[in-house]
Parts: structure tokens; C-alpha cells; sequence
């Protein structure tokens, strides 16, 4: 299978990479480099840098390289910078995605996995926070994750995109 991974050259996109690779999937990184780090992805990785809200050059790299699947890591994620410029994430973060899965869309691309994050629950009414607890984000980074995902949603309902959104907390290796 041939993976775009958006953000692969972040903390968790670089380690993604490594393990689609160990599986045997032929992978691609996205990444703007705004907080990745091009040494974080191997060599022989074919790398494209880009920004996901350009549809254009994204459409060209699913055309090219026949992508059967997308991997999105790519987001601004710092709460406290969320609430100063909020703006900047719904850019970055709702406006990018849409893009990309406009891109992904107009290639025939279905499958997506999306890197959400566990803020969208807000602050906990019981613990431990389970996949069915209510949705209240309490910040903007996590207002636009959940935007996302209501997006994603739309999409799937629409277009027969299958996606599968992972909502965790600090993720480490």
C-alpha cells in the first residue's frame, strides 16, 4: 500500500513512518517543516515539502504516486498558542484538513487515519474518559480537532471516505 503521511516529519509521524515501513508499506512524507524535522525522515523516503491547504500540489502527489491511503499528523497543537492566535489553527488546522481531503477526494483517495487529540473532551465529568464521553473542548486547538472530525464525518457520509480518528492525550514512545 503506498501511505502519505502529513506531518511524517514530526515526533509521531517519524515514528508512524518507521512502522509503516516494518510492515511493508511504501511511504511518502508530507510535511511543511514548520515543527518537523527533515532529519527525522529516513533518506530513502520519497519527501515532499508542502502545506496540506495547497489542494494543487497535493493532487499532483496522489496522481503521480498512486496513494492508496493518508496518515494526518499535520496540525498546530499547542493549547496556550491556540487561545492567542486562533485564527491560525482554524487556518492550519480545519481549512488545511479540508484541503487535504479535498485532495483526497477529487484522487479517489478513501482511507484516512487522523491524528485528533483526547482535548476535544474538554474537562472530564467521570475518568476515565471513555470513546463515548461528551465532547466539550475547552480550548481551540481542540475545538478545531473536533471540527475535524465532524468533517471527516460529513465526508464518510458523503463521499465514502473511511477514516478513523485517534483521540489521545501525550504520546510517546
Amino acid at each position: 500500500m503506498n501511505v502519505l503521511v502529513v506531518g511524517g516529519a514530526g515526533y509521531i509521524g517519524a515514528h508512524t513512518v518507521q512502522a509503516l515501513r516494518e510492515r511493508g508499506h511504501k511511504v511518502f512524507v508530507y510535511d511543511n517543516l514548520s515543527t518537523g524535522n527533515l532529519e527525522a525522515v529516513p533518506e530513502d523516503i520519497h519527501f515532499f515539502e508542502g502545506d496540506i491547504r495547497d489542494g494543487n500540489f497535493l493532487r499532483h502527489i496522489f496522481a503521480e504516486y498512486l496513494i492508496d491511503a493518508v496518515v494526518h499528523f499535520a496540525a498546530c497543537s499547542l493549547v496556550g498558542e491556540s487561545m492567542q492566535d486562533p485564527a491560525k489553527y482554524y487556518n492550519n488546522n480545519v481549512v488545511g484538513t479540508l484541503s487535504l481531503l479535498n485532495a483526497m477526494k477529487g484522487a479517489g483517495v478513501e482511507y484516512l487515519l487522523f491524528s485528533s487529540t483526547a482535548a476535544v473532551y474538554g474537562e472530564p465529568t467521570s475518568l476515565p474518559i471513555t470513546e463515548t464521553a461528551l465532547c466539550q473542548p475547552t480550548n481551540v486547538y481542540g475545538r478545531t480537532k473536533l471540527a475535524i472530525e465532524w468533517s471527516l464525518a460529513d465526508y464518510a457520509q458523503a463521499y465514502n471516505l473511511k477514516y478513523t480518528a485517534l483521540r489521545y492525550f501525550n504520546a510517546a514512545v
